[in-house]
């Protein structure tokens, strides 16, 4: 029910209230939530990687990874390749300096 609300209303999303959405669908486990990583992501690549900050980035990093981690079998990818890596590329930009003790 809430990705199909979504889902209607994604077209007007700006890039925070995308990213808040892919958070939330990335903690809640929904049967839909796969059919509706299709949709936040072509939203996503419609509005550019230009659009979104780090924080917002790792949103919807955290989102496609649960995706895949759920999938079983591994599906197809369902974010555009370039966008996926930018994302995955915001997390790995915001890990802790390891300490060289």
């Amino acid at each position: 029910a809430i990705a199909h609300a979504s889902e209607q209303r994604i077209g007007n999303f700006n890039a925070q209230e995308l990213a808040n959405t892919a958070w939330a669908f990335a903690i809640v486990d929904t049967a839909d939530r796969g059919a509706f990583v299709k949709v936040l992501s072509a939203r996503a690549a419609e509005m550019g990687l230009a659009a979104f900050n780090g924080e917002q980035r790792r949103h919807l990093h955290q989102l496609f990874l649960s995706v895949e981690l759920d999938a079983n079998p591994p599906t197809e990818l369902l974010a555009p390749i370039g966008l996926r890596d930018a994302c995955r590329q915001a997390m790995a930009d915001n890990e802790p300096a390891r300490s060289s003790k």
